[in-house]
């Protein structure tokens, strides 16, 4: 028993003498922002137009269908749910809750409105009335609620998957090549409407890439590819559970990190608008 200790410290011992720190980078993905030219003439007369935050009405793991005379969309909310399965397992869909609060994340989204200098509208209010006139489009309820732009929530996506086969080593930044890094990032896609014309006259998606500033782990060499291990530097009461992550190959969003990147988000098509 005694010999087989000391084999297992000697292994230990030569695996992690050929390990240096390492970091994974992954690169920014580029948004997707575009505005109408009438948007600008929008902006120009009214600085601080009113304007509500339409965000999917869904029952968990049910398809709703929203609509208001001749604009509808059909939505999933997509901080409750999400679909799970692949190949033969995708045809029977599986919905599972999330960990996010998405209220939170709308407020975050209606917070930064506000501090941009909009005028922003009860969005519980506003959905009452369109319930209660399902018949009448957008031009229409603009008498009625006093709006003059809707941006609406088309998708929220917190599991966003990123990889990569090179970490970098910390002492020289000199590549390394890896079997495979993989870590979550995130999405989110807005479209805004006109209310008087019910013409759309925005598309914003903007994405969150994670480690832009490195996530730091181990490199280790084994055969022909090295591994990064990311959950080495671990503080007690966290080895087993980021151990777990790391077998899962990702590690999931914070709420505090999605509502900061989704308040980024909405300063960065406000910028657009005008």
């Amino acid at each position: 028993m005694k010999h087989k200790y000391v084999l297992v410290l000697f292994l230990i011992i030569i695996q992690f003498g050929c390990s240096k720190r390492a970091v994974v980078r992954f690169t920014q993905r580029a948004p997707e922002l575009t505005s109408a030219d009438v948007l600008t003439e929008i902006m120009l007369v009214n600085k601080a137009p009113r304007i509500v935050l339409r965000v999917p009405n869904t029952r968990k793991g049910v398809t709703n269908t929203q609509g208001t005379g001749s604009y509808q969309s059909n939505v999933i909310n997509p901080v409750l749910v999400k679909q799970a399965g692949s190949g033969r397992a995708a045809a029977k869909v599986q919905y599972v809750e999330s960990q996010y609060d998405e209220t939170a994340l709308y407020n975050a989204i209606e917070k930064q409105l506000f501090k941009e200098g909009f005028s922003v509208r009860d969005r519980g209010l506003f959905n009452q009335v369109l319930d209660d006139n399902a018949s009448l489009d957008y031009s229409k309820i603009k008498e009625l609620t006093n709006t003059d732009l809707i941006l609406e929530l088309v998708s929220l996506e917190s599991s966003v998957g990123y990889r990569t086969n090179v970490c970098y080593l910390e002492a020289d930044d000199a590549p390394k090549i890896i079997n495979e890094y993989r870590n979550q990032g995130a999405s989110v896609e807005f479209k805004l409407v006109h209310v008087k014309t019910n013409e759309i006259v925005g598309t914003y998606k903007i994405h969150y890439t994670p480690c832009l500033e490195g996530c730091r782990g181990i490199y280790t060499k084994k055969g022909t590819n090295g591994t990064f291990i990311s959950s080495f530097w671990l503080r007690p009461g966290e080895k087993e559970q980021l151990q777990k992550l790391n077998r899962k190959g990702y590690e999931d969003l914070d709420q505090d990190r999605l509502e900061a990147f989704i308040t980024d988000a909405t300063q960065q098509l406000v910028k657009t608008m005008r």
